[in-house]
């Protein structure tokens, strides 16, 4: 192969996503496998064990299309005859992983927008987020911060801390440079603690 900056890139590119096809292999072979160690537990057996302590058998499979941080996974959910499915390793109706809405929402605070948003997922993951989605995931944010600040305070705090520190914060469409008031304190467990913020 010349070494011609081109043909290198190009190379280059093929190498990366074959790395990236192979990930995402690994990540599903990792994720059918701890959905078939549930769905063993909720059945009480092993593959083609008899009798004992079984309560179901198995029901072969349905496809579920699963966003990772490598890309679109396609995931052979397995199932019960009793109607059981395997629900603790992805949740029951989850079709992300936290790390892909750690990012909508860093990304989101930051002021990418909702549309463009679509476009970063793309890059990164290979897959398309809508703004729908987008929106869903940073409302869960602003359920969060909000049950934070309504949340009442338990227990002595021997040490109490107020600061102001300055963010960007998304306002009508637009970001803007906003103080806000923290304050923490640290409890008699000797943890700090958030106590509270305010815009």
């Amino acid at each position: 192969m010349e070494d011609d900056g081109r043909v290198v890139g190009i190379a280059q590119e093929v190498i990366a996503q074959d790395l990236r096809a192979m990930l995402r292999g690994a990540v599903r072979l990792g994720l059918e496998a701890c959905l078939d160690a549930e769905l063993e537990v909720m059945i009480g057996a092993d593959w083609y064990v008899r009798g004992g302590g079984r309560r179901d058998q198995r029901n072969g499979s349905y496809r579920r299309q699963f966003l990772t941080s490598f890309g679109q996974v396609d995931l052979a959910m397995p199932r019960g005859r009793r109607g059981g499915r395997p629900s603790q390793v992805l949740g029951r109706y989850r079709r992300r992983m936290d790390e892909v809405d750690g990012l909508l929402t860093s990304a989101y605070v930051s002021g990418v927008s909702t549309r463009k948003l679509g476009t970063v997922t793309t890059a990164l993951f290979g897959e398309r987020v809508s703004r729908s989605t987008v929106s869903r995931v940073t409302e869960r944010l602003a359920q969060t911060v909000e049950g934070l600040r309504r949340a009442p305070i338990v227990g002595p705090h021997p040490y109490l801390f107020l600061d102001a520190t300055f963010l960007d914060a998304r306002w009508a469409r637009r970001v803007e440079h906003v103080s806000v008031l923290v304050a923490y304190a640290v409890g008699a467990d000797g943890y700090r603690h958030l106590l509270g913020i305010t815009l």
